[in-house]
């Protein structure tokens, strides 16, 4: 298994051929799309991948990811801590035509001119994983506490539309 830094670019057809394994950190900072869901750029994503063949022969990728990452508390509105884990198995194919025919329990990764960009792979399972909304287990309770003045309630009767042909039976 290879270590370390973490490989942006690979041959599919080769690393599914030699079974390749790889392993390391990915900075979150470099997973452009996914900062759309986050407060802040810190931190690592630690991510193993492995290339090679399912019981029918489907070339496929497994792997998966694991970083902290801080998004917006939806009490408070302050970074709350998550914990991103997913683990994903992909079909590697070369075409759409080829994708269609994929078993359904395969997500497709579409493979163009014999090469492999990981971290958009990475980065699409890794916002998959994310919570659809972020919470502290416990929120301060200043913040919590709107400052709005209440609104004033109405005290007089409403007007009654008919009260005019109530007038005119009157006469």
């Amino acid at each position: 298994m290879n270590q370390g830094l973490f490989p942006v670019q690979v041959d599919p057809l080769k690393c599914i051929e030699q079974d390749a394994e790889f392993s390391g950190s990915i900075a979150v900072s470099k997973l452009g799309r996914l900062q759309d869901f986050l407060q802040g750029d810190d931190g690592e994503a630690q991510v193993e991948i492995q290339f090679g063949h399912d019981d029918m022969g489907i070339p496929l990728l497994r792997g998966q990811c694991q970083a902290k990452v801080h998004m917006t508390c939806q009490r408070c509105m302050n970074p709350v801590e998550v914990d991103v884990q997913t683990r994903f198995e992909l079909g590697i194919v070369f075409s759409d035509e080829k994708a269609k025919h994929l078993p359904k329990q395969y997500e497709p990764v579409i493979v163009e001119n014999d090469s492999l960009e990981l971290l958009p792979v990475i980065e699409d399972e890794m916002i998959l994983s994310l919570p659809m909304f972020a919470y502290h287990d416990h929120c301060d309770d200043n913040t919590l506490k709107a400052k709005e003045e209440p609104l004033p309630v109405e005290t007089e009767a409403p007007s009654n539309p008919f009260s005019v042909l109530e007038q005119l039976k009157k006469q």
